[in-house]
C-alpha cells in the first residue's frame, strides 16, 4: 500500500547557516499513515467502542496487525465474554464485549488526507506540517507506525460558507518524505525529494515579535507554486509554554476569499509570515465564520528539534 523512493534534495547555496532559519513551503500534500494499532472506524449501537479507539489486545493477546486480529477473532466462541483493551485519548481502557460485536465493527490502521507542508529546516531537511495532531474520533494523538507525504496535482477546492468548512482535494503524485512523529502541533519528519531552490528562507520569529495587524500566508491553490495571500492577526495569546491557538487570524485577501471562502480543510499547516519572518501556521477554522481561524506559533511546532 505504501512506497518508498530514493531521491535527492535540491537546495540553493546559502550563507544562512543559522539554525533559526526555515524554508516555509505552503504546498498541499497528501498524508498517508499506517497506524501502530487497528482503529475503530464506525459507530455500533449497544457497544462501548467509540470511533478512534485503538485496539491493543483481545483477552490479553496483543494485536500487532490485522492478521493477529483475524486469527484471534476466529478462535473465539460465539457466547464467550471477550475482554478488549483499547487506547482512547492516551488512556488505556478495558471493554467487555462479544465476538458478534467485534465482527460488526470496522477496524483498520490506515488514515489518509490532505494538509499543507509548513516548513523544511535547511540544516537537516526535517519538515513540519498540519499544525495540529492527526486524529480520529476520541483519539487525538494517533501513534504512527509509518507515515509518508507526497506531492499533489489537479487541485480542486470546495469553498467554505458560514456553518460549513470546505476542503481542498487533489491527486497524489510522488513521494517526498516520511514521518513518525504526530504531536499536538502537527507531524514532523524528513524530506527526501523536494526541490528547495525555488523557496526563500525566513528567520524564525520570537513569540514576542508577533503583533496584531498585517501578515500573510503561503499557500498552493492550483498546480502552480504557492502564492502569498494577505491576512490579519486579530489577537495573540500570552503563552509561556506550548499551547494551540496562539493567535486568531482573518483571511482578508479578496482573491483567496473568492477561491476558498476562507479557511478550508487542507489548509492546516499553511505557513504564516510577518515582517519577513515565519511566525506560525494555520491550525483551525471557525465554522460559523470560516474567513477567521487560528494559528499556532512556529516555536511550538519546532519543539524537540
Amino acid at each position: 500500500m505504501y512506497f518508498l523512493s530514493i531521491g535527492f534534495i535540491y537546495s540553493e547555496p546559502t550563507t544562512k547557516n543559522d539554525s533559526n532559519y526555515l524554508i516555509p513551503i505552503g504546498n498541499i500534500t497528501q498524508i498517508d499513515a499506517e497506524l501502530q494499532y487497528l482503529m475503530v472506524r464506525n459507530n455500533f449501537t449497544d457497544s462501548s467502542f467509540k470511533i478512534g479507539d485503538s485496539l491493543i489486545s483481545i483477552n490479553n493477546n496483543e494485536i500487532n496487525n490485522y492478521s493477529d486480529f483475524s486469527s484471534l477473532l476466529n478462535a473465539l466462541s460465539e457466547n464467550e465474554n471477550v475482554k478488549v483493551k483499547v487506547l482512547r485519548n492516551n488512556e488505556k481502557l478495558d471493554i467487555d464485549t462479544s465476538k458478534e460485536i467485534l465482527e460488526k465493527i470496522n477496524f483498520n490502521n490506515i488514515v489518509s488526507g490532505f494538509a499543507t507542508l509548513t516548513y523544511v529546516n535547511p540544516q537537516n531537511n526535517n519538515f513540519g506540517a498540519v499544525a495540529h495532531p492527526i486524529s480520529v474520533g476520541f483519539n487525538k494523538n494517533l501513534p504512527i507506525k509509518n507515515g509518508y507525504i507526497s506531492s499533489t496535482s489537479n487541485l480542486t477546492i470546495d469553498k467554505s460558507y458560514k456553518g460549513t468548512v470546505g476542503c481542498i482535494n487533489g491527486e497524489k503524485n510522488e513521494f517526498i518524505g516520511d514521518f513518525k512523529d504526530n504531536s499536538n502541533f502537527g507531524i514532523k519528519g524528513t524530506v527526501h525529494k523536494l526541490d528547495l531552490s525555488k523557496f526563500k528562507q525566513y528567520k524564525v520569529a520570537q513569540l514576542g515579535e508577533v503583533k496584531t495587524g498585517k501578515a500573510s500566508i503561503l499557500l498552493q491553490t492550483s498546480n502552480g507554486e504557492p502564492t502569498e495571500y494577505e491576512i490579519n492577526i486579530l489577537n495573540i495569546k500570552k503563552q509561556r509554554s506550548p499551547e494551540s491557538k496562539t493567535f486568531k487570524i482573518e483571511i482578508v485577501d479578496k482573491e483567496l476569499l473568492q477561491l476558498t471562502g476562507g479557511i478550508v480543510q487542507g489548509m492546516s499547516g499553511t505557513p504564516i509570515i510577518q515582517d519577513d519572518k515565519i511566525i506560525g501556521a494555520v491550525s483551525h477554522a471557525i465554522e460559523n465564520n470560516p474567513s477567521t481561524g487560528y494559528g499556532v506559533y512556529i516555536g511550538w511546532m519546532l519543539e524537540g528539534e
